[in-house]
């Protein structure tokens, strides 16, 4: 490729959306922002940059690694581009809005990521999310885990499976056995694999705790359906800690809940799922499309998250990426409006039957007569054509 053709590439991980993409993605933006409004959810709209002192504050500083950084060129601050939505809108709640009452905030937008999660995926997800904060009870976990179904219910995807765990039973069993910060990093590492022979290793190492220990050693095999992995839980992992029995319990709530509400939805339990274990405090989620292997949407619970902001709140929500939700193929099509073709004259009649169509929801092209009329006609659904001094839809 010459020097010439590489000047009009974009970055690896970076890509222009043409119309077709565009109309789809914008389309199905707009649709779950609208079901979110049905909710009760208020969109914001924050920022591209922010300065990184105040963008990678808390919990957040885990998104340095992701985050590319520029020097803004009025003060002299470092600054950086958004590579998550939800620490923004956590901000907005603790620091524009300090409100002591419920609050439910909804988003989408683009982020921008400095190196992709997986090898083919995109830098720059569009990240569409609801976030629920001031409420710490089960009621608002239920409601964002059925927001995040309806979301998904919303863009087409059929055969939904539901994942769920809890993070506080590790850790609440990771602190009876005193691990440290290294040894929870390895635990995450090798549950992360699924690798069971690895973790049945590296638990013979760990301080023995007759019944915690052997309860830590189960965690990889608490994966299934959510019924018989809660009766599990049920009959031997209470009474250990208070923060295991809490969570038991929330889990048996949203499951019950779902399982009235939901029908036939496909529930499974992962204890071992440690997915964001530096960011969230409580309940993880997720959705699992039956076309796909991959996540097409998660969250969870996130406690505590705006106390850098100096209004310490409880939060839980959601977020997918569209674009790759859309990549996948696995959401449906938008129904696209016929275009009509009109003659670009200047007849007063025509403007106004042109007009009227446009404000019945019709789309009109105008067709420029000095240039290959069949092929502008070709692109077009229909026509306007002038019959005995009327003009009509042909």
């Amino acid at each position: 490729m010459t020097v010439e053709h590489n000047r009009w590439l974009v970055p690896d991980g970076i890509e222009d959306m043409l119309p077709a993409q565009a109309a789809k993605i914008e389309h199905w933006r707009r649709s779950l922002l609208d079901l979110f409004h049905l909710w009760g959810y208020e969109q914001v709209m924050p920022p591209l940059v922010e300065f990184v002192d105040t963008l990678l504050t808390g919990k957040a500083s885990d998104l340095a690694v992701d985050t590319c950084q520029l020097v803004d060129q009025v003060s002299g601050r470092m600054m950086g581009v958004r590579s998550d939505l939800t620490t923004q809108v956590a901000r907005i709640d603790a620091h524009r809005l300090q409100s002591d009452l419920p609050i439910r905030l909804c988003y989408a937008g683009e982020v921008l990521r400095a190196r992709p999660n997986v090898v083919t995926a995109s830098r720059s997800p569009i990240q569409v999310g609801a976030e629920l904060f001031g409420h710490a009870q089960v009621q608002s976990d239920i409601e964002v885990v059925e927001l995040m179904l309806s979301a998904c219910q919303t863009l087409g995807v059929t055969r939904l499976h539901l994942t769920l765990g809890h993070l506080a039973i590790f850790r609440a069993l990771a602190s009876q056995l005193s691990l440290s910060s290294e040894q929870i990093a390895h635990s995450y590492d090798i549950l992360a694999r699924k690798s069971i022979p690895d973790w049945q290793a590296w638990c013979e190492t760990l301080p023995h705790h007759e019944r915690v220990s052997s309860l830590f050693r189960l965690l990889p095999q608490l994966c299934g359906q959510a019924k018989s992995i809660l009766q599990q839980l049920n009959q031997s992992w209470l009474g250990v800690h208070p923060d295991i029995d809490q969570a038991v319990l929330r889990l048996g709530l949203i499951v019950k809940h779902l399982s009235m509400t939901h029908a036939g939805l496909d529930i499974h339990l992962d204890i071992a799922d440690l997915r964001g274990f530096q960011y969230h405090t409580g309940i993880v989620f997720g959705v699992i499309a039956g076309e796909a292997k991959s996540m097409i949407a998660s969250g969870g619970r996130y406690d505590d998250i705006s106390s850098a902001f100096g209004h310490s709140r409880p939060a839980t929500g959601f977020s997918l990426d569209l674009r790759e939700l859309l990549d996948l193929g696995i959401s449906s099509h938008p129904k696209v409006r016929k275009r009509i073709l009109a003659p670009a004259i200047a007849d007063a009649q025509l403007i106004q039957v042109i007009q009227q169509l446009r404000q019945d929801g019709h789309r009109v092209m105008i067709g420029f007569v000095d240039y290959d009329w069949q092929a502008q006609r070709d692109n077009c659904d229909r026509e306007l054509v002038q019959e005995q001094g009327r003009w009509v839809l042909r």
